[in-house]
C-alpha cells in the first residue's frame, strides 16, 4: 500500500512538472480572409483570457462593426479580449468552460483549448459539449519569434478593461 501511495505521488508530481501553461504568445490559424494575428493569453483571477495585438499582414485594427451591442461597435479588435473565462481542468493541458467572440460575425461561442506540443487546439462551438463547432490550431511563438511583434503590443489597461464587456 505504501509503495502504491509513493508511486501515485511521484506520478502526480511528474505530471505537474511537465504540464504546460496556456499563458504566452501564439500565432492564429489563417482565417477565412487569409489573415493571421499574434495573440497573447494571460491569467487573471484564476481564469484565462486572450486578445490579439498584431496582424501578420500589417493591416490596421478594425472596428467591431458586427457586435450585437451598438455601444461596442466602435471598439477595435487590437485591444479587446476575445477569448474569456477559460478555467484549467485540474492539472491537465485542457482549458474549458470559456467563450470565444468572433469579430467577423459578432457572435459568442463556447470555447475549449487543449495544449499540444508546440501550440494549441481551440474548439469553438455553438453547444457547451463541443459537438457542433470547429477546431483551429494555433502555434506557440518562441521568445525569439515574439521579439519582432512586441513593439506593437498595446498598453494593458484597455485590454484588461475590455473584460467587462462580456460580464
Amino acid at each position: 500500500m505504501r509503495k502504491l501511495l509513493k508511486y501515485s505521488i511521484i506520478v502526480f508530481l511528474f505530471g505537474q512538472c511537465f504540464a504546460q501553461d496556456l499563458v504566452g504568445y501564439y500565432m492564429t490559424h489563417k482565417g477565412e480572409s487569409g489573415r493571421q494575428a499574434i495573440v497573447e493569453f494571460f491569467k487573471k483571477d484564476n481564469k484565462y483570457y486572450a486578445y490579439g495585438f498584431a496582424n501578420l499582414d500589417g493591416a490596421p485594427p478594425k472596428k467591431d462593426i458586427h457586435n450585437e451591442n451598438p455601444a461596442l461597435r466602435d471598439r477595435i479588435d487590437k485591444t479587446t479580449v476575445f477569448i474569456f473565462d477559460l478555467v484549467r481542468d485540474g492539472s491537465s493541458n485542457t482549458y474549458k468552460d470559456g467563450r470565444v467572440y468572433n469579430f467577423d460575425t459578432g457572435k459568442i461561442y463556447y470555447a475549449k483549448i487543449t495544449l499540444k506540443d508546440n501550440g494549441l487546439e481551440l474548439r469553438g462551438s455553438v453547444d457547451k459539449m463541443g459537438l457542433v463547432g470547429e477546431t483551429k490550431v494555433w502555434r506557440r511563438l518562441s521568445d525569439e519569434e515574439i521579439k519582432h511583434w512586441l513593439p506593437e503590443k498595446p498598453d494593458f489597461a484597455p485590454v484588461e478593461a475590455s473584460i467587462k464587456d462580456y460580464q
